[in-house]
């Protein structure tokens, strides 16, 4: 009886720790892992805090809504000089899947006419959306 016993408790223990592996990302809001800013272009890697990506134009434009709002949740950008006036954001699923990794998809918010000092806040109809290099009508 009491052998039964410790091959259950084994057993069940040998359970909880596979479930508990198996659960390593909690999924969450996308957030900005680095930020690099050249006069007023924004470069972003970000992690979309999720297994797959589902619908990317609106993944694409959910961080273009974040970066205007400045609401991500480990990155406050500095208004000082006025919103950015273009986004390069590479995407990855996981913080822990970006080194040596490629993104699982790109998203670059360009002005139509570069030199006009377009910003994403002020002059969104300048704007156009590409997703992994492709134009998004």
């Amino acid at each position: 009886m009491k052998l039964k016993k410790s091959k259950l408790l084994y057993l069940l223990v040998a359970m909880l720790l596979v479930s508990g592996c198996g659960q390593k990302h909690k999924e969450g809001e996308p957030d900005v892992i680095s930020s690099i800013k050249t006069n007023r272009d924004e470069i972003l890697t970000v992690v979309a805090n999720r297994d797959k990506i589902e619908d990317k134009e609106k993944l694409a434009n959910l961080l273009i809504e974040k970066c205007k709002d400045n609401s991500f949740q480990s990155v406050k950008f500095s208004m000082d000089n006025g919103y950015a006036t273009s986004l390069d954001i590479s995407v990855y699923y996981w913080r822990d899947e970006i080194e040596g990794q490629d993104p699982v998809m790109v998203v670059e918010y360009k002005p139509v006419e570069w030199g006009k000092d377009y910003d994403i806040m002020q002059d969104p109809d300048k704007f156009e959306l590409y997703i992994d290099g492709e134009l998004i009508e």
